[in-house]
């Protein structure tokens, strides 16, 4: 009978655990962005079965002739409901003199730190992080309109996805400035996405 009261008291122990990390940070869905934004949480969650956000890859690219290409590799989440807000595109902006092979485009991210990119489709483009953001209203906010003195951008994790969805899964850590081209800025602290990137 002590026997059995110890183990009951064990597990009550480990519930409670269990329960209160789900509260500290740790996300229930494999692909996630959470955030400060000017003072204000930001977190979408997403699946592949049942969430409202949903997570895709994101590769976005523009041209001039055959000699300037300015690729963005990346990942999106959306809220499925309605995509023209609450959505967050997170990428790795890069210049190539020549269209880039498959390899080159997955060279692209690795693990570590990136300034801040600026897309110029000539070899002015500044390769680097490149984020937008679409808030609860519909409002567009972009990193390289405007400076990121001070703003940090880092790729924690970079795995491989195992329901095949997607190539890989990548994790970044950020913090930047975002602007809507119109005098507008808001402040982005202590974000985190975790998303799929590359075709499968």
């Amino acid at each position: 009978m002590k026997n059995l009261l110890v183990y009951l008291v064990l597990l009550i122990v480990l519930l409670s655990c269990s329960k209160s990390g789900s509260d500290n940070g740790q996300e229930k869905y494999p692909y996630y962005f959470t955030a400060n934004i000017n003072g204000s949480s930001v977190k979408y969650e997403a699946n592949d079965i049942d969430s409202r956000y949903e997570c895709g890859i994101s590769m976005p690219s523009s041209s001039q002739g055959f000699t300037d290409y300015d690729i963005y590799e990346g990942t999106l989440i959306q809220d499925g409901l309605d995509d023209t807000k609450n959505n967050i595109y997170v990428h790795i902006l890069k210049y190539f003199n020549h269209e880039p092979s498959v390899q080159e485009r997955e060279a692209m991210l690795k693990m570590g730190s990136y300034g801040y990119g600026v897309s110029k489709t000539s070899s002015a483009t500044v390769n680097g992080a490149s984020i937008n953001y679409t808030d609860g209203t519909g409002k567009s906010w972009h990193s390289e309109l405007g400076s990121q003195a001070g703003s940090s951008f880092n790729i924690t994790e970079i795995s491989d996805n195992p329901d095949g969805t997607s190539g890989k899964i990548f994790k970044a850590s950020f913090s930047c400035k975002l602007y809507d081209g119109s005098g507008g800025v808001i402040q982005v602290n202590n974000a985190v996405i975790r998303g799929k990137i590359f075709n499968p």
